[in-house]
Formats: C-alpha cells, structure tokens, sequence
C-alpha cells in the first residue's frame, strides 16, 4: 500500500473531507498554528480512522505561519521544539492515540534540508520527547543524515503537489509553477511510484527515494489533488 500523508490541523478549508483520504497526518502544534483544542481534534480523528499521527513543529512564529526564517540559539529552538512536539504526544495519550513521528514545517523544513547544524537542533528536539519517535524528512537532505546519525527512524517523504529543484529540494511557493495543478499531481505521484523520480524545474530528472507521498492540505484543490491521486494511484496496485 502507498502512504498519502498530509500536514494537519491547520485550520484549512476541506480538513475534514481530506481525513478519511490520507493514512498519516502531520499535525500543527502550537508553533505556527494550533492549540489544545485542535489537536484534540485531530487525535480523535487520527483514531477514529487508523490514521498515523505524527507532530508538524516550526519555528515559533505564529505571525507568518512559519513560513519565514528565524535565527534562534540552538537551545532556544530546540526548547520551543520539543515543547511543541511534547504538546501533541500529552494530547494525543489522552485521547488513545499513539505519537508516531514528527516532520517539521515551512521555513524550519527549507532551512534544515541544506543545514546539518539546524537538523541536528530538530532531531535532538525530537528525541528529547521520545527516542522512538521518526522524523518524516527528504532523503537527499541534511535532516535525514542528522537522524540517521543519532540513530533515529527516518521515513522518507515525497510531494506530489511540489515543483522540485534539481537538488532534490522544493521551488518555493513565492515562485511562479511551484503548486501542482490537480492533474500535474497526479501525473507526479504516478512517476514517483513507478519510477521513483520526478522532474524537476529545469527539466532534469530527480531520483526521489521515499516512504510517503504528501499533499499540502493548506492548498486550494487539495481534495481533489487526493481523490484524483488515489484514482490514479489504484491501477498501480
């Protein structure tokens, strides 16, 4: 079975319809956006639907929903990491649900693809809460190396919904043709499960390595990115 994932509890239009789409969700914590009672929320579906839950912790900036860098001393950041990790994980246990891994978000997931010293700050963090848990990361980034270093689970993640760089790394949302339309997703998704590659902006051909495929639950179609990737997706089983 393929792993379509997407990041949770973020108060987008259509969460609802994309729960019962998706076999692991990336839930907000409190660092771009989220409380108690969001994640409650999201827990009790996660449970209701057999849907793994992991944590999705950013930068500490509610203001610009993560999506901007911040400079931070390690200890400051990982701090405000693993308080938002360990938020979930409390919220999650009272509602039966077990903590599964943690994949970071926005600014904080740019910023550490290329950054060995920021990843090491997200996986100590991590491990921190929970050893056990994964961290849901590219494979061709310096995210994964820190994890794989420290002895942490990494599950391997691709975009269906993303314009990749040659590096293997995502064109940024400011940059005209870097969201998928609902029919490009699906011709993506469909590359990466048969072929296990993507092409990138430059028209290069990327190897993506990978455990999950993600839609953004945040962009506009996002149901209709899931329903025609799991369509399309179905003959490939």
């Amino acid at each position: 079975m393929i792993d379509l994932s997407a990041d949770m509890g973020e108060g987008s239009p259509g969460e609802e319809e994309i729960w019962p789409l998706i076999s692991s969700a990336n839930v907000a914590c409190g660092g771009h956006v989220g409380d108690a009672k969001s994640m409650a929320h999201a827990s009790r579906r996660a449970r209701e639907l057999s849907v793994r839950l992991g944590a999705h912790p950013s930068y500490p900036d509610r203001p610009n929903f993560g999506r901007k860098s911040m400079s931070m001393s390690p200890a400051a950041l990982r701090a405000s990491l693993s308080e938002q990790i360990a938020a979930l994980r409390e919220v999650a246990n009272r509602e039966g649900v077990v903590l599964r891994h943690v994949k970071p978000h926005g600014a904080l997931y740019n910023d550490a693809h290329h950054d060995r010293n920021l990843a090491g700050v997200i996986v100590d963090a991590l491990r921190q809460v929970d050893r056990a848990l994964a961290i849901v990361v590219p494979d061709a980034s310096q995210m994964a190396s820190a994890a794989r270093a420290a002895g942490t689970p990494v599950v391997r993640e691709a975009f269906a919904d993303r314009r990749y760089n040659a590096d293997g790394s995502l064109v940024s949302r400011k940059e005209a043709g870097s969201l998928l339309t609902v029919d490009e997703a699906a011709d993506q998704a469909e590359m990466l499960v048969r072929e296990r590659a993507v092409v990138a902006r430059d028209g290069s051909r990327v190897r993506v390595a990978f455990d999950t495929i993600c839609i953004h639950a945040d962009m506009e179609n996002a149901v209709e990115r899931l329903r025609a990737i799991r369509k399309r997706l179905g003959g490939i089983r």
